[in-house]
């Protein structure tokens, strides 16, 4: 028990000193809102912390039709260093949505999908729309 309360303290510590430092950078929001889905496909989003080099991988298993997901990033400027959709082994999308464009500087993103995903004909539509905020702020996925 006093392991957990341990835990608990150091815990809650961290994400004080977090938020103090302000050490939360960006958001890459994404909503999916596809009308068909084929297969179980996996997103791999990499993301780099330009300043301090630290690197947040996340993995998004694509189950159903409506996702919403976070990433967040640790600095100002970062880079998508990898955004690649796999559908098993029978294919394999780089640079899905093209987020591997460079280094992004104070800007946020909101991802939404839609359309058919499918391994092979590519009638998925990513739109990106960037904005200046450095604070976090949630949109719904009915817009």
């Amino acid at each position: 028990m006093k392991i957990w309360l341990g835990l608990l303290i150091t815990l809650g510590c961290i994400i004080n000193t977090a938020q103090a430092d302000n050490t939360m950078g960006q958001a890459l929001q994404i909503n999916t809102h596809f009308r068909t889905l084929y297969g179980t496909p996996t997103w791999l989003l990499i993301v780099r912390d330009v300043d301090t080099g630290l690197v947040s991988p996340y993995q998004f298993d694509i189950r159903k039709e409506d996702n919403y997901w976070v990433a967040f990033t640790y600095g100002h400027s970062y880079k998508v260093t990898a955004s690649s959709l796999t559908f098993g082994n029978f294919a394999k999308i780089n640079n899905f949505c093209n987020l591997e464009n460079g280094i992004i500087s104070g800007q946020s993103m909101v991802i939404r999908l839609t359309g058919v995903l499918a391994p092979v004909t590519p009638s998925y539509r990513c739109n990106v729309s960037k904005y200046k905020d450095i604070s976090f702020t949630n949109t719904s996925q009915n817009q």
